[in-house]
């Protein structure tokens, strides 16, 4: 975790990192828990994180109850399979990240 947390500021550099997940809830309190017992520190702050359901939610101006995957725009989720795989659902969660930020509902 240390080096994940170095990684993650250099990366950075004079940016701040913000953690983006769906649905971030679960993964928050994990990834901060590793990184403050392991680390001592979380590169993320505190709060330094994202939703993307929420985000979906605001920018679709629907409720947080239908801001699910299935009820997205199809050009929204990403082409990547969830297979429940760390890294193959980190890409696949910032494909959806990325082009939710670029769409105009």
């Amino acid at each position: 975790m240390k080096s994940a947390a170095a990684w993650l500021t250099e990366t950075c550099g004079k940016s701040t990192p913000v953690m983006v997940a769906y649905p971030l809830s679960f993964d928050w309190m994990w990834i901060y828990w590793y990184f403050m017992k392991f680390a001592g520190m979380s590169p993320f702050g505190h709060s330094r994180c994202m939703d993307i359901k929420t985000l979906y939610a605001a920018k679709a101006k629907v409720p947080i109850g239908w801001a699910t995957k299935r009820q997205m725009p199809k050009e929204l989720r990403s082409t990547l399979r969830h297979s429940h795989h760390a890294l193959d659902d980190a890409l696949e969660q910032a494909e959806l990240f990325q082009n939710l930020m670029t769409w105009r509902p």
